[in-house]
Order: C-alpha cells, then sequence, then structure tokens
C-alpha cells in the first residue's frame, strides 16, 4: 500500500504532470517509475502524448468572389508541452473544442482570400493544398504558444455547395457537358459525311469501271462470236442456213403456236421438205 501511494509508473505513450495542492511542480515525459507524495499532497495527471485525430463541424463560408462553400476540416495534432496543456485547457475534449474554433475563425479568414474556382474548378488548377498550408501556419503557432499543442498536420476533408447554390451550379456544368457533347456530335457527323460521300464516290468509280470492262468484254466476245459464226457459214454455207433454221423453229416453235407462212417463205422451205 505504501508503495503504492508513493510510486506511480508513466507509460511510453503518455506523459504527466504532478501538481502538489493543484499546483504544477513537475512534468514528466519519460516512460518508468517515479516517486511522489501520497494524496492530497500531489496528484498525478496523465495525459495521452500520441498523436490525436479531430474533425471540426461543417461551417459555410463565404470565398473571395462572394459565393458560399460548406467546408469542414480536421487536424492531426499532440501535446508539446504538457505543463502548458495542463494549465491552459487540462484535458482533451476542451483543447479539441479551443482548436475547433481558432480552426473555424482562421479558415473563414483563409477562405475569403481564394475565389470559387481556386477551390472548386474543372478548367484550371486548385489551390485547395495553398489553403491548407496556410490555415496550418496561422493556427500552429498560437495553438502552441496558448496551450502547448503542436498542429502536426491541417487539411480540408469536404468540401462542397450550400444546397441552395448546388443545383443552379449543377444546372451549369450539365449545359457545359451538354454544350460539349454536341460539338462532338456535330464533328461526328460531319467526319461520317465526308466518309460516306468518299465512299460513295469510290462506289461509282469502281461501278463505271466494272462496267466499261464488262462491255469490253461482251463487245470481244460479241467479235469473237461473228467470226466463229463467219467461219462456220464459210465451210458449209446450205448447212449453216439450215442449222441456224432448226435453231430458229426451236425458238418460235411449240405447242400453242400456229404460224401462217407463204408458200415461198424461207421457214416454210424446210417444212415442206
Amino acid at each position: 500500500v505504501v508503495v503504492g501511494l508513493l510510486t506511480f509508473t508513466v507509460n511510453a505513450t503518455e506523459c504527466a504532470v504532478v501538481t502538489q495542492w493543484g499546483r504544477p511542480v513537475r512534468t514528466i515525459e519519460d516512460p518508468g517509475l517515479n516517486l511522489k507524495w501520497p494524496p492530497p499532497v500531489q496528484k498525478v495527471n496523465r495525459f495521452d502524448r500520441r498523436l490525436q485525430l479531430f474533425e471540426s463541424r461543417l461551417v459555410e463560408f463565404l470565398t473571395k468572389d462572394k459565393k458560399n462553400l460548406v467546408v469542414k476540416f480536421f487536424f492531426v495534432w499532440r501535446i508539446e508541452k504538457p505543463t502548458e496543456f495542463f494549465l491552459s485547457v487540462d484535458d482533451v475534449a476542451t483543447a479539441e473544442q479551443k482548436l475547433d474554433d481558432i480552426l473555424i475563425s482562421k479558415g473563414g479568414a483563409a477562405v475569403g482570400d481564394y475565389e470559387f474556382e481556386d477551390l472548386i474548378s474543372t478548367a484550371r488548377e486548385v489551390r485547395i493544398g495553398d489553403l491548407e498550408e496556410r490555415i496550418k501556419t496561422d493556427l500552429e503557432g498560437q495553438a502552441l504558444r496558448d496551450y502547448g499543442i503542436r498542429v502536426d498536420t491541417v487539411g480540408i476533408s469536404r468540401l462542397a455547395l450550400p444546397e441552395s447554390n448546388a443545383y443552379s451550379v449543377y444546372n451549369r456544368m450539365r449545359a457545359e457537358r451538354k454544350a460539349i457533347a454536341n460539338k462532338y456530335r456535330a464533328e461526328g457527323e460531319e467526319k461520317a459525311a465526308g466518309i460516306r460521300a468518299h465512299a460513295d464516290r469510290e462506289k461509282s468509280d469502281l461501278i463505271s469501271e466494272g462496267y466499261h470492262k464488262v462491255q469490253v468484254i461482251l463487245g470481244e466476245g460479241e467479235a469473237e462470236a461473228a467470226r466463229i459464226y463467219t467461219e462456220a457459214f464459210q465451210c458449209d454455207p446450205e448447212f449453216y442456213q439450215f442449222w441456224r433454221t432448226l435453231e430458229t423453229y426451236d425458238k418460235i416453235l411449240d405447242e400453242k403456236s400456229i404460224l401462217v407462212l407463204s408458200e415461198d417463205s424461207e421457214l416454210f422451205k424446210y417444212l415442206r421438205q
């Protein structure tokens, strides 16, 4: 019991402030076993010295060009000076509340120096990194000086538009996307019309060239046929005439045909014989 009243242990993740009759008399940052006077003479106040993450509330700010933005910040911090931290805030919840108030104040002032398209834009590079670095610079000096807190990181976890402005912005974005889409469609239709015209022209050229080749081949075939007919006629004119007449009979005569011929007709000559 005596040992428990006169000693205490500080873990590696902790720091401790020893108070005597409510006033800090010793700060312990190294882990290990330490001595103290038993209560109520001395009391050990322990604090977590690891990094802490905190997110602010959603706050609406006004940009340099008078446009509203809803911003939610976060910051990562740890206790750098335990004695100053104990004297100023005493616990983590109070520390985060005070840091939140400072962050909102510094963040609002910083956002007011940037235009809307510096933070939300599809046409140019945004400057959110610059904004976060500026807020961190403004916050860390005051936090360390007033509360013994080291601010490690400050960032923006959410950046949005107020609901009243969101619809108009979305409609404007839709109109811009629609205009771009119409432009692409018009360019595509123009290229398609050019391709179709070129294809139609090639088609006409191919058809014309094919027709010309067909006519040449037909002419050559007809000339060759005429030559063969001439040679055949010269070999035996009488037989050739007989054969041509029989071919004519085959074309014009059938079971339903009726011919009326004179006696001196060339067609009637072979029928009579």
